[in-house]
């Protein structure tokens, strides 16, 4: 029997590691990664604003030199070899942090005749819509994703080559497999997807019936993602099975053995609390189903439990699919809550749920949190530095600093006090790559080659001129 198990999940296993190869070969041709081994680049004339600190620097100066940013100030002295770029009239902004996707989501139905093919018709999904995923972040100033439940072998593949550059998109942290209940979320839409087919279904999840079931899938993916992702919610169903507690407080234990991070994926207020009592370190999602009490929201503050509320996708689901508009309105104002209390929130789009898209979701997600009462500027934190603290990598990410890694964006209007000019996006720059350049549109040249072309630019009347 167990000979039998292990062929079962080794043939599907196999299959997705060479359909992989396939895919990201294909992904590379559309949308390519390149070296950043080339000249310096200087960004000119910056309005930069570093979250962390929460400062403003007008006029100033950032040099990039390969994946880092390695210089920031307004006397910054610019390299004779830098490639510069004008950003001004633009704000710089750290480049935002989607805490939320689903990079191998399946939203639709596979075709129709297509279930005996097993893998095949998962891997033409992805080899037609892979590379416009990671292009629809790009293109959305989103250069750092949360991934919460992806194939093992293929996101640890696919992380990788977006390290080394070898394609093009945004950084990814990666849970590998969603941990759950036998049956429980996210089975049903899993089975619904693959219309029966289970093989995808073993490589997305696994189903925990106990605290040794779940120790065992702990200590398999432990070595090679950034976070375990445990799966209690139950989407408004009651019928649907939730993990135990016993299971969950294995997973967190062994994982934080492992020096991971738990997070956990509720839908009402008791899933909260029973993650609250398992230590998890993070909550996906906000509870809809009752709003939450002072007690519990103290305490998410005290142990600085991170939030990701993901509004735009229950308002999707609670409010159209379920029809349930007082849910999304508990949903609203228990954001609200968890902001007046101090707790920690991030931007989360949970891409590609119903009714929601990779990249733009996003900025959706970042307009929903100023309606609650976030201030843009705890808007643009929660997509970047407070979301970097999150990840475990606000060494690295979530600020324009030297030391850190190049992720900038540039946008026009004033991002501090319309959220919306976050989505105004001019020049995306991920891990040093320049990726995005609209610069021209900005009615001035975009590229200088060298810092006296710079300095004449810089008294360039056609400079002045309004942003388009």
């Amino acid at each position: 029997m167990r000979i039998r198990s292990a062929l079962a999940w080794s043939i599907p296993a196999a299959v997705l590691v060479a359909g992989a190869g396939i895919v990201l070969a294909y992904s590379r041709g559309q949308f390519p990664g390149h070296p950043v081994d080339g000249p310096p680049i200087a960004l000119v004339g910056a309005r930069i604003y570093d979250p962390a600190a929460d400062s403003l620097v007008e006029g100033a100066t950032v040099i990039i030199q390969g994946r880092e940013i390695v210089a920031v100030g307004d006397t910054t002295t610019i390299p004779d070899s830098a490639v510069v770029l004008n950003v001004s009239r633009l704000t710089l902004l750290p480049g935002l942090i989607d805490s939320h996707v689903h990079l191998s989501g399946i939203r639709s139905r596979i075709p129709d005749g297509a279930r005996e093919l097993g893998w095949l018709p998962y891997l033409w999904h992805f080899i037609r819509r892979f590379p416009n995923r990671r292009r629809a972040f790009i293109e959305a100033g989103v250069t750092t994703v949360k991934s919460l439940g992806d194939p093992h072998p293929w996101i640890v593949r696919y992380a990788e080559r977006i390290q080394r550059h070898a394609l093009a998109g945004p950084r990814v942290f990666a849970a590998g497999p969603m941990l759950t209940a036998p049956g429980g979320h996210p089975i049903l839409q899993l089975r619904q997807a693959g219309q029966g087919d289970t093989s995808f279904i073993v490589q997305v999840t696994r189903q925990l019936a106990g605290p040794a079931e779940a120790q065992v899938a702990v200590i398999e993916i432990a070595k090679r993602v950034d976070f375990v992702s445990a799966v209690l919610e139950t989407r408004g169903d009651p019928l649907l099975p939730s993990m135990s507690a016993p299971v969950l407080h294995m997973i967190t234990y062994t994982a934080h053995g492992f020096e991971l991070s738990v997070l956990a994926h509720v839908s009402t207020v008791e899933q909260l609390r029973l993650a609250l009592t398992a230590g998890v370190d993070g909550i996906e999602h906000v509870p809809f189903d009752q709003v939450l009490d002072s007690a519990t929201l103290e305490e998410l503050a005290r142990r600085r439990v991170f939030v990701d509320p993901t509004l735009q996708a229950i308002d999707q689901y609670v409010g159209q699919v379920l029809a349930d508009t007082a849910a999304a309105r508990r949903a609203r104002t228990n954001v609200q809550l968890l902001h007046r209390t101090g707790v920690p929130l991030v931007a989360g789009s949970d891409a590609p749920s119903p009714g929601t898209t990779f990249g733009y979701t996003l900025h959706e997600e970042l307009r929903n949190l100023v309606e609650v009462g976030l201030t843009p500027r705890e808007a643009i934190a929660a997509a970047t530095c407070v979301a970097a603290e999150y990840l475990g990598a606000d060494d690295r990410l979530g600020s324009i600093a030297p030391g850190k890694w190049a992720d900038i964006i540039a946008v026009a209007g004033d991002p501090l006090a319309d959220i919306v000019a976050v989505a105004d996006i001019y020049l995306v720059i991920a891990d040093g790559q320049v990726l995005v350049n609209r610069l021209d549109r900005v009615r001035r040249p975009g590229v200088i080659a060298t810092r006296a072309g710079a300095a004449r630019h810089a008294h360039d009347p056609a400079s002045r001129e309004p942003v388009p």
